[in-house]
């Protein structure tokens, strides 16, 4: 079912408007790049499996302790992906309502990384000498603090009012957004997951993964607070674009604030708190478990060779 604009006003360009739209479940956006992105994404997946870059044999006891979870958490963070691109989700956040915009770029930066970064936990490390300028700046980048602050830049310099319009209007420009989100994502959950367990890998520790998130929820939390208490509209594109559901475009900012610092504080929230409980848990008899998984995949290894 394809987006059906109703009764039709004039707009201060001269061009035709509508005062109101129709979103149903049925409009779905079926973009054939975003597809093969996320079967890319898919079989990348399969293929470290199948090569043993993903094995059976992780340490997986940082966050959970049967691995046979890592497959269903990776689809889920796929999905999750796949909800904000393609859905209603996309549609209605592209031509109608900031708000449902707002739940879409959560779940590309703040659902799907995170999810996705699960279902790789425990892999082990590339060989040392691989790519070493490149691994020297993805370890600086995904540092707790480095990332923390590269997470926010991006996602408060989208909101700039100017350029968010301009995404909106402007294709290419969109895509950079939902790829830079994307991104951002991965690197900010990368220190907080630390997915790569080996024998030469530092682990970030709890406290640090807590004081992360922890100051990471302030700058959306302010920005939230901003569009849910303001009492005119900040972005041109939804003043001007029809009204969905009886929403004004006030209230439709008001609750993309929520959104932003409601839902936002919510995923921070059950990470602290998985954290937590974990670290309140048997941290040593943990790293007891995951030394002896990496001296034995090590000593097989070498047994190989």
């Amino acid at each position: 079912m394809d987006t059906r604009l109703d009764q039709g006003v004039p707009e201060p360009a001269g061009r035709r408007g509508a005062l109101t739209a129709h979103l149903g479940l049925g409009d779905w956006s079926w973009e054939p790049t975003v597809l093969l992105g996320i079967a890319a994404a898919v079989v990348a997946y399969i293929t470290a499996w199948r090569r043993g870059v993903i094995s059976g044999r992780d340490d997986v006891s940082p966050w959970f302790r049967d691995r046979r979870l890592r497959p269903a958490l990776f689809a889920s963070g796929v999905a999750a992906g796949f909800l904000a691109l393609q859905s209603p989700i996309d549609t209605g956040g592209d031509e109608f309502l900031f708000s449902l915009h707002m739940l879409q770029h959560l779940l590309l930066m703040m659902v799907a990384p995170p999810l996705v970064l699960l279902g790789i936990a425990g892999v082990r490390p590339p060989a040392t000498d691989r790519h070493p300028a490149l691994r020297r700046i993805w370890w600086a980048i995904t540092r707790p603090w480095p990332a923390l602050l590269l997470f926010n830049a991006v996602m408060l310099v989208w909101h700039i009012p100017a350029l968010y319009n301009t995404t909106l209007t402007v294709e290419p420009v969109h895509v950079l957004e939902h790829l830079s989100f994307i991104a951002a994502g991965i690197v900010f959950w990368w220190p907080v997951i630390d997915p790569v367990r080996g024998a030469t890998t530092s682990p970030v520790s709890p406290l640090t993964k807590i004081a992360m998130l922890g100051v990471s929820g302030v700058p959306p939390t302010v920005l939230g607070l901003i569009f849910a208490l303001s009492p005119s509209a900040f972005y041109d594109f939804y003043v001007r674009a029809p009204r969905l559901w009886g929403l004004s475009a006030v209230a439709d900012q008001q609750i993309g604030g929520v959104v932003m610092l409601g839902l936002g504080n919510i995923i921070y929230f059950v990470a602290i708190s998985v954290i937590f409980f974990r670290l309140l848990s048997d941290p040593a008899r943990d790293e007891l478990e995951a030394a002896r998984r990496i001296g034995g995949a090590v000593s097989e290894t070498v047994g190989r060779t």
